[in-house]
């Protein structure tokens, strides 16, 4: 995300949010993934795929996230400054103000900003609950001070397009605050909490009443954990870092020095206020939706769909939804949520199937992590509206993406996706989503219910699933492929996926790989997978693709030699708590049409080499350097231009 602010193709607000969502994906990592490096030091034990010690990884993580913060505010000081000499805005120091504007933010800060001030001696047992804080440092005592969260971080100076930032206001206005006090130092500051608390009630052996009440307590009773990271600014590095160490009882290597403001996440509001600059932001583009003239259930009857969020609109998933709650031949209709937005369609549908005698069974996934509220909200209202309300597997998450409408006779329609029912998601996130009326796919869809409400599993005819079932396929179809290489001398595996971390998995890539099986793996995030290890015929190679959206989709893509090609989708990435502790599903695409197209995406993926970073031996990445390159996503950008509709033929 930071090198995005980098690329002189992306326009400069989208820099700027860049920028922003940088900072919030890095959060998201110390809130919730930081602590498994902190057990390792506290346990002094090594993590199993590296080798590696727990300090070891805690100082690996510090250098990598200090040279990525410094190169994170190279990008925003360069980008403020472009934003004031192009006449955008001007994010101002206090001491560049002009007399009235001083004015203006002294009335704000008397007026607004002081009646909000708590001023709290600092204490070994304070909790930090606010995202900003000031440090206030006296002859006596420590004070802290939270900065109103509710209140806007850029205060206008009263100049047209002029702002401040709501720390400097108060840091340059409050003189009284510092002779009362003897306020000697003011320092700005955050505290990032560890807020991964497990699920440590789960039984499988739980009622669906006691496993809500469960979540509800854990909801209610989860508090701020141990401090994973400190940050910053207004004071020297080394005496900061000691300092803050000692105060707060954190690793010297938890605590960073931040060169300028603490947490772009500020960055978004700029991007609000003036994304009406075309010029500034990525053009918008309309999504596909289905022609309302046909009926969706009708077209499946004869033919597939198969779509490409966001570049097809979300739309098409609530007119699928819509014509089976409106069909008078659907007598069930089942769902897995996992996460979806606040007054969804989705749930509007449901209640109405519900409501005209449809046997509904929707299985929410209450341990979406910090969505868990509105999962037990979604989950009140659904049963309220007479929907069979499930909590699936106790033990694993249900992860899976998958909507079946069903007839009395057991025909009937299956969707199955990578991506959440989300309307607002479904903008940005790139994701495939395959809709069939094929009865090999209803039948396995059936017995995937029937599991998630029994417990009883039965074999399927195409689908796999996790826990263990997805892994397997995998392991399985590499071996197949590298047999039929080892044949032919042709084939190849190609995987889209967010994640590779799993040892099975990467064990079995390299037991491959060794004997010359090509493999072409998009990674989007973390890959513990090296290259360089296998020997003379390795051919393994790894890229990211990063660009206007966010990749999302998981494909799988083996080939058998000159025989024939499976193509997959899935709602699971290749990390061991996907395969070994969710209940995901990976369906293989076989109707010919759709199966077609996936492969053309598939294809376009791998050709991208505009938004693409490609992996080397050390484990980096970078951009090739090409006069013509190729954006995948762009490409299909622009051939919304000369779609009108989903297409049906």
């Amino acid at each position: 995300m930071i090198d995005q602010a980098y690329d002189p193709n992306v326009p400069l607000l989208e820099k700027l949010r860049f920028l922003a969502i940088a900072s919030n994906n890095l959060d998201e990592f110390f809130r919730v993934r930081m602590h498994n490096i902190h057990t390792l030091v506290d346990e002094h034990k090594s993590e199993r795929r590296t080798g590696y010690s727990g300090k070891e990884i805690l100082g690996l993580a510090y250098e990598y996230n200090r040279a990525n913060i410094l190169r994170q505010y190279a990008a925003y000081d360069n980008l403020i400054k472009e934003s004031a000499d192009r006449g955008l805005f001007h994010l101002m120091k206090y001491h560049e103000l002009t007399d009235e504007e001083k004015k203006t933010v002294k009335k704000f800060y008397n007026k607004k900003l002081v009646p909000r001030l708590d001023m709290q001696r600092f204490a070994e047992e304070y909790k930090f609950r606010k995202n900003l804080y000031f440090l206030m440092k006296t002859p006596k005592y420590n004070y802290v001070c939270p900065i109103p969260e509710d209140m806007d971080r850029l205060v206008e100076t009263g100049v047209d397009n002029h702002y401040i930032l709501i720390e400097d206001v108060m840091r340059h206005c409050s003189k009284d605050l510092i002779r009362k006090y003897k306020i000697s130092k003011m320092i700005v500051f955050r505290a990032t909490y560890d807020k991964n608390k497990p699920y440590d009630f789960l039984d499988k052996n739980l009622t669906d009443e006691q496993y809500l009440n469960t979540m509800i307590n854990y909801v209610d009773t989860r508090d701020l954990r141990e401090i994973m990271r400190v940050e910053f600014s207004g004071e020297d590095e080394q005496k900061g870092r000691e300092y803050f160490s000692k105060l707060l009882g954190i690793n010297k290597k938890g605590v960073y020095k931040i060169p300028g403001p603490v947490d772009l996440k500020f960055l978004g509001g700029f991007f609000k206020r003036y994304k009406t600059h075309k010029d500034m932001v990525f053009p918008k583009f309309k999504a596909l939706e289905w022609n309302s003239s046909k009926n969706i259930l009708q077209y499946l009857n004869n033919s597939p769909i198969f779509v490409q969020y966001p570049y097809d609109s979300f739309s098409v998933f609530i007119s699928y939804l819509e014509a089976a709650v409106n069909d008078p031949k659907t007598t069930k209709i089942c769902i897995t949520i996992y996460r979806t937005e606040e007054n969804s369609d989705l749930l509007r549908l449901l209640q109405e199937a519900a409501a005209k005698g449809i046997e509904v069974t929707a299985v929410v996934e209450l341990r979406a992590r910090f969505d868990e509220v509105h999962n037990i909200e979604v989950a009140k209202i659904l049963k309220k509206a007479g929907v069979r309300v499930l909590f699936g597997d106790k033990v694993n998450k249900v992860h899976s993406k998958i909507c079946l409408a069903l007839h009395a006779d057991g025909t009937g329609y299956v969707q199955i996706g990578t991506g959440n029912y989300n309307a607002i998601t479904a903008n940005v996130f790139s994701d495939v989503s395959y809709f069939t009326s094929d009865q090999r796919y209803i039948d396995d869809a059936t017995k995937f219910f029937n599991y998630l409400v029994t417990g009883e599993k039965k074999p399927y005819q195409l689908f796999a699933t996790s826990p263990n079932g997805i892994a397997e396929m995998v392991v399985k179809n590499i071996k197949k492929a590298t047999a039929a290489y080892l044949r032919d001398g042709q084939g190849e595996v190609f995987m889209k996926i967010n994640g590779l971390t799993d040892v099975e998995i990467i064990n079995a890539i390299y037991a491959a790989a060794e004997k010359g099986l090509p493999f072409r793996l998009i990674v989007r995030g973390t890959c513990s997978l090296k290259l360089g290890v296998c020997g003379p015929k390795e051919d393994i190679r790894v890229k990211s693709i990063v660009g206007e959206l966010l990749e999302h989709s998981r494909i799988f893509k083996f080939q058998y030699g000159n025989s024939h090609t499976d193509i997959w989708i899935s709602s699971a990435d290749m990390m061991t708590r996907n395969l070994e502790r969710r209940v995901e599903l990976a369906v293989p695409v076989v109707e010919e049409k759709p199966r077609r197209q996936l492969l053309k995406i598939a294809k376009m993926f791998w050709k991208d080499t505009e938004n693409s970073y490609f992996m080397n031996d050390e484990g980096t990445y970078a951009k090739k350097d090409e006069k013509h390159g190729f954006s995948a996503q762009q490409s299909w950008i622009n051939r919304l231009e000369w779609r009108k509709y989903i297409k049906t033929n």
